[in-house]
This record gives C-alpha cells, sequence and structure tokens, in this order.
C-alpha cells in the first residue's frame, strides 16, 4: 500500500514537472558553402513558409527572416514556433535552395551548397 502511494507521488511529480517546462525558440543554422565545401561570406539567407491561411479565422501567417552569413558562412535565426520553411541562399550570381523543419526548444542546423 505505501508503496503503491509512493509510486503514485513519484509519476505525478514527474508530470508536475514536466507540465512546467519553459519551451524555448526555435533555433536554426544555417551554413552557406561553394562547390568547394568553402563557407561564404556575406551570402543572404532567407527562410520563409509559404502564406498560410486560417481556414478558421482567415488570418494570414507570413513567416520570413533575411541574414546575411557570418566568416564562418553560418546565418542564425530564432522563431517562436516550430515550422517547415524553404532556405533560399544567394550572393551574386551564386544561389540555393531548400528547406529545413523546425523543432521546439532545439536547434536545427542545414548545409546549402551554392552554384
Amino acid at each position: 500500500m505505501i508503496r503503491n502511494i509512493i509510486l503514485l507521488l513519484a509519476v505525478a511529480g514527474i508530470i508536475s514537472v514536466s507540465a512546467c517546462k519553459k519551451t524555448e525558440p526555435c533555433k536554426a543554422i544555417i551554413t552557406v558553402v561553394d562547390t568547394l565545401g568553402n563557407p561564404v561570406v556575406g551570402a543572404t539567407v532567407v527562410l520563409r513558409q509559404d502564406s498560410v491561411v486560417n481556414a478558421q479565422t482567415g488570418v494570414r501567417a507570413d513567416l520570413y527572416q533575411e541574414q546575411l552569413s557570418t566568416g564562418t558562412g553560418e546565418a542564425f535565426f530564432e522563431f517562436k514556433w516550430e515550422a517547415v520553411l524553404n532556405v533560399e541562399a544567394s550572393k551574386d550570381v551564386l544561389s540555393a535552395k531548400d528547406y529545413i523543419r523546425l523543432e521546439q526548444s532545439e536547434e536545427v542546423r542545414k548545409t546549402v551548397v551554392i552554384k
């Protein structure tokens, strides 16, 4: 009997702790490289979601962020919610397109090769 009560309290404690866990933003790091694998500095990197319209409210959700890649070829992004986003990277006449899936409270990395 006491063992069951202790087990019940332990399970209740685990549930209450996990329910109070604060979620962190979704982070994306896009690394832009050339065809030789060298980092591309100063590339324009865009993360965007195709327009989504809520069927219930009619509200349109547009997600869009733009950054320049750093000396290591990396561009850093943060979003509040999980999403699947289009990735577009370009510098001069070179470009690449891909996609990335953001996960709540996670840092997701993607490497794109511009050609």
